[in-house]
């Protein structure tokens, strides 16, 4: 007679009904566990904190009393007292002495420096020699007149020294320029002072028009 032998023991109704009084002791055993920890942290003394009690001190400060008010002191009251009159004094004032008048006029005052008066200036002389003016051909093709203005000084033999250019009227046509090539050849009458011929400053428009 053959017996079967089971290949598995762990498996089975068998298995199962000796494992369940196992696995119902285990349970038990951590629940009995939690139930201790919690009863151990929650009634024991050390975990358990203690109120304080709160004392409030109060103390009692005594300010000192305050100091008595002086009286201030009355200044001393001041009398007047009348003086007594003196004798042997004479009111009355001795006349002043009446010191002479001095003149008030004012000297003539004295001249510091001496200086010659301006020398007089000779407003559009008459020349008596003129030539060399060209009219200027930028001008001339615009139809446009127009004058120079010179300050000089005429010599004793009649030139013309030093010519200076002080207005240009329309500026930029060439007045200026034709002027200054033709003015100083110019001549001139010179200035005659106790009959000698001197040199004198002068002024002169030199006028630019179209026939």
């Amino acid at each position: 007679m053959v017996r079967a032998i089971p290949t598995n023991p762990w498996r089975g109704a068998d298995f199962l009904e000796r494992l369940r009084p196992g696995l119902a002791l285990s349970a038990a055993l951590h629940a009995a566990l939690l139930i201790a920890l919690a009863y151990f942290l929650a009634f024991h003394p050390a975990a358990q904190l203690q109120p304080t009690e709160l004392k409030d001190t109060i103390t009692m400060v005594e300010f000192p009393p305050p100091p008595p008010k002086t009286q201030l002191q009355q200044p001393p009251k001041f009398q007047l007292d009348i003086a007594p009159p003196i004798d042997d004094i004479q009111p009355t004032v001795p006349p002043l002495p009446v010191l002479p008048q001095q003149p008030l006029e004012r000297p003539p005052a004295e001249a510091t420096s001496q200086t010659a008066p301006p020398a007089d200036i000779i407003l559009n002389p008459r020349p008596i020699f003129r030539g060399g003016l060209v009219y200027p051909e930028r001008a001339a093709e615009a139809g446009i007149p127009g004058y120079v203005d010179f300050s000089f000084i005429i010599e004793p033999d009649g030139s013309v020294g030093d010519p200076q250019v002080t207005e240009e009227v329309p500026y930029g046509y060439g007045f200026a320029t034709a002027a200054k090539n033709a003015f100083p050849k110019w001549r001139f009458e010179p200035r005659q002072v106790n009959g000698k011929p001197v040199a004198s400053a002068a002024t002169i428009r030199i006028s630019f028009k179209l026939k």
